[in-house]
């Protein structure tokens, strides 16, 4: 992440995943990596970032008096209180961090970033932080207590820094072998070593008390991001990028392309399908469960209704039918799928009302399976992978599983995450033929 302040021309970097956009002077801290994992789900090209300020303690108890002085409740709070709230803002967009270091004053800046990015790729985050001014000696003193005690590796963005003890950090150029216990995490600045305490217990910092003896000496370094992570670098580049981005347009224009038609040319098949479905068990013809997309973001995935109506109690009765391993069900002869239902599944007639969340964007023709939350809390490394892509009606985890027991968990984290790594339209387009194979010589079944 770079730092960009408004109105202070730098040099962007490339290769930084955010920057973080923020006023003249302002010094910023906050859990980055707690925060990396919901910024990527966003999908946002800014995130308007509240940083609250709490009081540490999670629990607090108080007694409060009445106006006779006696004690009328305990009053108890379970939460930290918050003090102050500072708002900066994160984008991956060179070009909207350019236009914030270029503006003027704040109002200017966001105006001209949300007018460029729209308001509906604005997302708003609130989130545990502090906000200092750089030049007033309260608030840098603050900042820098605050620093030693949450940046436990210094040295992974400075240069020139040792360790002398664990988590004791001071120049690597300095002698400062008269410290005989040293209880981290401290830092310690350019001192003479005769004006070194024999012990030093943290969180504590030591400030330089005088100037180094030659110009040049006994500084440490900010080191580039290319420097800090080069094998990110490396692979980063434009022509990667925008090879990216193409596969994305391309695939989104075919998904529109795609399902309009599909939609159009099954209209007899949806009315053919819906009358047989009142006739046989009344409505309502389609069924919409809750899943996630791209990002985490909830949506409803809508199907030809297949089941018997109030079949949801059913469920746990025949949960020792279930051959699926995972959190997904699927039962052989399952007695809550009506006659047409079983018809529907077997030729996968069922799923054609997805051609519709694929339209609006919800998801795509070709992709991970859409899942509720509940299924996706079982791996979050997996869910993390698959939520940043659209779900799909058809995919690899759908063509090659085995449905081999104990085996069909495994075979969905393992196609998910091939089809993320691998996913080009050379790979839709195979998955496609591959599914219109399959639907002629008679499918199979899903899980419910």
């Amino acid at each position: 992440m770079q730092c960009v302040e408004r109105g202070a021309p730098i040099r962007l970097e490339r290769f930084a995943d955010f920057y973080l956009l923020c006023d003249p002077r302002q010094l910023v801290l906050f859990d980055l990596p707690g925060l990396a994992e919901q910024l990527v789900w966003q999908g946002a090209w800014i995130t308007r970032l509240r940083l609250v300020a709490e009081d540490g303690r999670a629990y607090t108890e108080r007694v409060v008096l009445d106006i006779a002085g006696r004690v009328e409740r305990i009053a108890r709070r379970y939460k930290p209180i918050p003090r102050e709230a500072y708002r900066v803002f994160l984008t991956q967009h060179r070009r909207l961090a350019s236009m914030w270091m270029k503006s003027r004053t704040r109002r200017e800046a966001w105006k001209t970033i949300s007018r460029a990015a729209g308001l509906s790729r604005v997302e708003n985050c609130r989130y545990k932080g502090w906000s200092f001014e750089s030049g007033r000696a309260t608030d840098e003193c603050r900042y820098i207590s605050k620093l030693v005690c949450h940046w436990d590796r210094p040295t992974r963005s400075l240069e020139g820094l040792c360790e002398i003890r664990p988590h004791v950090w001071t120049l690597a150029e300095a002698r400062i072998d008269d410290v005989q216990v040293a209880v981290g995490p401290a830092w310690i600045g350019q001192v003479k070593a005769d004006s070194m305490p024999a012990s030093l217990i943290g969180p504590l910092w030591v400030a330089d008390s005088h100037p180094p003896a030659e110009p040049g000496t006994h500084k440490a370094r900010l080191m580039q991001i290319q420097e800090i992570e080069p094998s990110e670098g490396t692979r980063r580049n434009d022509r990667g990028t925008s090879s990216r981005g193409s596969y994305l347009i391309a695939k989104r224009v075919l998904d529109i392309g795609f399902s309009a038609l599909a939609l159009v040319l099954t209209v007899p098949v949806f009315v053919f399908v819906a009358a047989v479905i009142l006739l046989q068990d009344g409505p309502p013809v389609f069924y919409a469960q809750v899943r996630q997309g791209r990002g985490g973001r909830s949506f409803k995935c809508w199907k030809f209704r297949t089941m018997y109506r109030d079949t949801d109690r059913l469920t746990d009765e025949l949960a020792a039918r279930n051959k699926c391993d995972g959190p997904q069900v699927f039962i052989e002869d399952d007695p809550r799928v009506t006659p047409v239902g079983r018809v529907l599944r077997r030729f996968q007639i069922d799923e054609f009302p997805q051609f519709w969340n694929v339209l609006i964007g919800q998801m795509s023709v070709v992709g991970p399976r859409p899942s509720p939350d509940e299924e996706n809390q079982f791996c979050p490394a997996w869910r993390e992978l698959r939520l940043s892509v659209r779900p799909g009606i058809t995919g690899l985890w759908q063509l090659n599983r085995t449905r081999a027991p104990g085996r069909d968990f495994q075979e969905w984290i393992r196609y998910d995450v091939e089809y993320v790594r691998r996913a080009n339209l050379w790979l839709d387009l195979k998955i496609c033929l591959r599914t219109a194979r399959l639907l002629m010589t008679g499918g199979r079944g899903t899980c419910a």
